[in-house]
C-alpha cells in the first residue's frame, strides 16, 4: 500500500512539475526577464499596400472629370454657378426660332412693359407675391437666376427662350401665377421674343 501511494504521489508531483516547467518556458520565451511581458504582444505585419485611402486624396469624382463635366453642362464658366443645375421651365420643349434672330434691346423694353412688367415688375426687379408657390413670389429678372447666365450668347439666349417659348408653372401646391407660353400660344412673334431676350440680357450683363 505504501508503495502504491508513493507511486501515485510521485506521478502527481511529476505532472505538476512538468506543467510548471512548461508554463515557465513559455513565459520566459515570450517575456524574458521583463515583468510587463511586452515581448508577448503580437506584432502587426505591415505590407507595402495601405489598407486605408489617405484622407488627403481628392474625391474620386474629380479624378473622373465629373466636376468639369458639370461645369461645362451648366455653361456658366464658374464653379460656383455650376454647383447647381441650370434652371429649366416645367413645360417641355426645345428652343424656338428666336434664338437664331438678332434681338433689339430697346424694342424688347417696350414689349416687356406691355406684357411682362405686370408680373416681373418694372425693369424686371420683381417683388410681386405669388401665393401657393414654393418661393412665394414671382421670380425677378433683374437680377436673374445666375444659372441662366452664360458667357456664350447662344446658350444664354436659349436658357431664356425656353421659358418665353413654352412657359412654366412654379413649384408649389397651387401657384396663383404661371409663366405664359408666349411662343407656343403665338402671343409673341419670334422677333418679339428675340427682342425681349436681348432686353433681359441687357439687364444682366
Amino acid at each position: 500500500m505504501d508503495d502504491f501511494r508513493r507511486i501515485t504521489y510521485g506521478v502527481l508531483i511529476g505532472f505538476v512539475l512538468v506543467i510548471v516547467a512548461w508554463v515557465s518556458f513559455v513565459t520566459f520565451s515570450g517575456c524574458g526577464y521583463a515583468l510587463n511581458c511586452r515581448g508577448a504582444i503580437p506584432t502587426a505585419e505591415r505590407t507595402s499596400i495601405p489598407s486605408l485611402v489617405p484622407a488627403t486624396l481628392p474625391p474620386v469624382s474629380r479624378e473622373l472629370g465629373v466636376a468639369k463635366a458639370t461645369l461645362e453642362s451648366a455653361g456658366t464658366g464658374t464653379p460656383e454657378a455650376a454647383a447647381e443645375a441650370v434652371a429649366r421651365p416645367s413645360n417641355p420643349g426645345g428652343p424656338g426660332p428666336a434664338v437664331n434672330l438678332t434681338g433689339v434691346a430697346d424694342m424688347g423694353a417696350k414689349i416687356f412693359v406691355v406684357n411682362c412688367q405686370i408680373c416681373h415688375g418694372a425693369e424686371g426687379k420683381g417683388g410681386n407675391p405669388n401665393p401657393g408657390s414654393t418661393d412665394g413670389t414671382i421670380p425677378p429678372l433683374n437680377p436673374i437666376d445666375p444659372t441662366l447666365i452664360s458667357a456664350d450668347p447662344l446658350t444664354y439666349a436659349t436658357n431664356l427662350d425656353l421659358f418665353i417659348e413654352h412657359g412654366s408653372t412654379p413649384a408649389g401646391p397651387n401657384p396663383t401665377f404661371s409663366m405664359v407660353a408666349w411662343g407656343d400660344k403665338k402671343q409673341l412673334t419670334p422677333q418679339q421674343i428675340a427682342d425681349v431676350i436681348a432686353y433681359v440680357m441687357s439687364l444682366n450683363k
